[in-house]
């Protein structure tokens, strides 16, 4: 039974709260169970009381984690604590009592058993207490941190906010991260602005605007879409002095046609063409108008796909990362959302948990890069591009992309920098927007 249904069975939520907590999930990503201690549904102990039911195995709650004898914790080595999420908490005769996320993995319990020579009483706990644990008693970070725990719902009363820090002076910043007074020459798409820049093809020269609105109803109504091309008449000669301007024509009886040489002093107004679907502003109209995260994946997808044979994405998680979409030659939708790489092994993707900002370069010859490629089901590229889209200072979700066996060229880093800034900027929008919706 999900977890969702064995709370509505306790009667432990309702089903709107169910609802409420799914679109947390669907948003933030994570487990069902954080989505719903973090907007107060439940207690932690709720969720770990489904974990016992569901598994069999007693629950550990959070004092059984707290005061843990350091020999006891000497007992299993930080790497193993962190690979498998297990925390010792106590040794009674030839047993050692472990709570861990999983207390049904086989392959952990053996090899603690063998490691220690004791027999292993296996607990179940939340994550989040095994998180906090390896923090505390190892100095271990594995991955961001979870939600904080409440035992309840919320105080109503909320502290008052934060005065804003005092702004320094300084450029003001644009919504894609660049100076609004920034030189056009600097910038990878160059947008021409005021600033001395030169006027778009689509604006010049001007050209003479109707006079009055009748003259601009009679252009829309009553010239045809397309006209053979008319001679102007020849420009009368320069006058000595300025005439007045002779007040506007009456307008023509009904069913009266507008004379060719009326037509030819009447020009449409220019009308700017749209942009290209894959350039750097057709994305950023697609990022802007976006509603939904997967509009947001499609346009950065459909962006790379132009200028690579293949392109995916994938979610980044505690200590995995999921495929979600792609593109290209040998690419299946339904086939790369069952790739998982973990970041416990080497790998291409272990080089964003240590802080890198991109990879381009071959694929070096590992495992866990093999298993990869058979799980995309395409072989291993001459080079690969990686790229993390980051939010609040995080990576969340990276940018895959190779040419095959295609090794020459370099793709431009400072342009999918910027591409990726904007997507980052448009998942941001929707996380306000959803926020503005759960208060």
């Amino acid at each position: 039974m999900k977890l969702g249904d064995w709370l509505l069975a306790k009667g432990r939520i309702t089903q709107e709260q169910l609802s409420r907590a799914l679109q947390d999930q669907t948003f933030f990503g994570g487990r069902l169970g954080h989505s719903l201690i973090k907007l107060g549904y439940v207690p932690e102990d709720a969720l770990g009381e489904y974990l016992s039911d569901m598994s069999g195995i007693r629950y550990a709650p959070a004092s059984r984690l707290d005061g843990v004898p350091p020999e006891v914790i000497a007992t299993v080595p930080g790497r193993l604590a962190a690979q498998y999420r297990i925390i010792p908490i106590a040794i009674e005769g030839r047993r050692l009592h472990l709570a861990m996320r999983d207390p049904k993995d086989l392959i952990a319990l053996d090899e603690i058993a063998f490691l220690t020579g004791l027999a292993i009483e296996p607990y179940v706990a939340t994550e989040f207490r095994i998180v906090r644990a390896l923090e505390r008693y190892y100095q271990i970070t594995v991955g961001p941190k979870t939600i904080p725990v409440t035992s309840g719902p919320p105080d109503l009363k909320a502290p008052p906010p934060p005065k804003p820090p005092a702004r320094t002076p300084g450029p003001e910043i644009g919504l894609d991260g660049y100076p609004l007074d920034a030189d056009s020459s600097d910038l990878d798409q160059p947008f021409l602005g005021s600033r001395g820049a030169a006027r778009p093809a689509s604006e010049a020269p001007e050209e003479p605007l109707p006079t009055s609105l009748e003259e601009w109803r009679i252009a829309r109504e009553e010239i045809p879409d397309r006209l053979p091309e008319i001679v102007p008449p020849p420009a009368a000669p320069p006058a000595q002095s300025r005439p007045s301007v002779p007040p506007p024509p009456p307008p023509p009886p009904a069913g009266a046609a507008v004379s060719t040489q009326r037509v030819a002093t009447l020009r449409a107004v220019p009308i700017p063409a749209p942009a290209a679907p894959h350039s750097m502003e057709g994305l950023s109209e697609r990022l802007r108008a976006a509603e939904t995260r997967d509009e947001i994946f499609d346009a950065l997808l459909d962006y790379t796909a132009a200028r690579f044979r293949r392109s995916a994405l994938f979610v980044v998680q505690q200590d995995r990362v999921l495929g979600w979409s792609g593109r290209g030659e040998g690419i299946s939708g339904g086939r790369i959302r069952n790739v998982a790489v973990p970041l416990t092994r080497p790998s291409l993707f272990v080089f964003f948990r240590d802080g890198g900002h991109y990879y381009y370069g071959p694929v070096p010859d590992l495992p866990a890069n093999a298993r990869f490629y058979l799980d995309m089901g395409c072989p291993p590229p001459a080079r690969v591009l990686l790229m993390p889209l980051m939010i609040k200072d995080r990576p969340s979700v990276i940018l895959y992309a190779d040419n095959g066996s295609d090794g020459s060229g370099a793709p431009e880093i400072g342009q999918f920098r910027r591409v990726l800034r904007k997507a980052g900027l448009a998942l941001e929008i929707l996380i306000l927007k959803n926020k503005i919706m759960m208060l």
